[in-house]
């Protein structure tokens, strides 16, 4: 990534400050009549997005986005003005960009998988806000100001076959972990590949097992958590991939309770509400996990108000200290 100099440097000669010539209601109306016009020309592609959310549970999260950005947006709106300048020379080749995956994605419909296909329309459409957001407010206020936009990435629905892996890293995962709670409980199993025997029971760690819906919630949380409370770009990243091991956790965790319990207590609890309906006991104890972490992270940030980091948040520790 280039340092806020360097893009200092390369954005000057393409940055016009706009001043007096076209005031910040001018700015806002450009930009939200492009808002405009985008999802016009995208809604079907956006409508098709909408079901595929609200079926599978994969993507059960996208829907979610628009609204948590809206709401990032809104409790932002205090933060101090920032000098805005037009970026044509970023802008616009972020702008072409989005138009030609969009078109890419039009001229190969015949040969793509249908979510290859919206794959790439919402990716285009989403580049095209980036790109209109630059145009209009500048690389400062995108770096600064852009989380929302940036955010939104999570409305690109990958391709099936991207999605797989990450579900079948968490589903192995979570295995080696039960694995390991069933020899440190002394529990005699036998295991090959995702299946254990225990005695009276065998059981196999599905593609349902990986929990893809905390894994969901969890991941939004992590970068959420990162943008308002952490200020160092690789602690963001820690947090964030910090998901995979923390879910292997609680998931392995989980298939450790159930079937201890099933094999030495009571066989119905492997058809019970702890099997069935207890993922949010466990999603409860890896949001705890995460939130230690992030108070971790935040060891050497504190005393220095993060960017992002909700209004009224410092000001209360600090008057307390004084």
């Amino acid at each position: 990534m280039l340092s806020d100099q360097k893009l200092g440097v390369g954005s000057q000669a393409s940055e016009v400050s706009l001043g007096e010539a076209a005031p910040s209601t001018a700015r806002h109306l450009v930009f939200v009549l492009l808002l405009i016009a985008s999802v016009a020309a995208y809604w079907t592609p956006l409508r098709n997005l909408a079901s595929l959310s609200l079926q599978e549970e994969e993507y059960s999260h996208i829907i979610l986005i628009p609204l948590m950005g809206l709401a990032v947006l809104y409790w932002e709106k205090k933060r101090a003005p920032l000098s805005l300048h037009s970026s044509l020379g970023v802008g616009a080749p972020v702008l072409l960009a989005g138009i030609t995956v969009n078109c890419l994605a039009v001229g190969y419909s015949t040969r793509l998988s249908q979510d290859s296909y919206l794959f790439l329309r919402i990716l285009s459409l989403v580049t095209l806000w980036i790109g209109g957001f630059v145009l209009c407010y500048g690389t400062q206020a995108f770096r600064a100001r852009g989380f929302p936009l940036r955010f939104s990435l999570l409305m690109v629905p990958l391709p099936r076959f991207l999605m797989h892996k990450p579900i079948e890293v968490i589903q192995h995962g979570s295995a080696n972990v039960a694995s390991l709670f069933f020899k440190l409980a002394g529990v005699p199993v036998f295991r090959d590949g995702m299946r254990f025997s225990l005695p009276g029971l065998d059981m196999e760690v599905a593609t349902q097992c990986s929990g893809i819906h905390s894994s969901l919630a969890l991941f939004v949380l992590s970068l959420l958590l990162g943008h308002f409370y952490l200020k160092s770009g690789w602690k963001k990243t820690v947090l964030s991939l910090s998901v995979f091991p923390i879910i292997s956790l609680t998931n392995g965790f989980r298939i450790f309770t159930v079937s201890w319990l099933s094999a030495y207590v009571d066989m119905s609890f492997m058809k019970g509400d702890l099997h069935r309906k207890g993922g949010v006991l466990f999603f409860l104890l890896g949001l705890m996990l995460l939130a230690c972490l992030v108070q971790l992270l935040r060891i050497g940030e504190r005393g220095k108000q993060n960017v992002a980091e909700p209004s009224g948040f410092m000001e209360v520790s600090v008057s307390s200290q004084q």
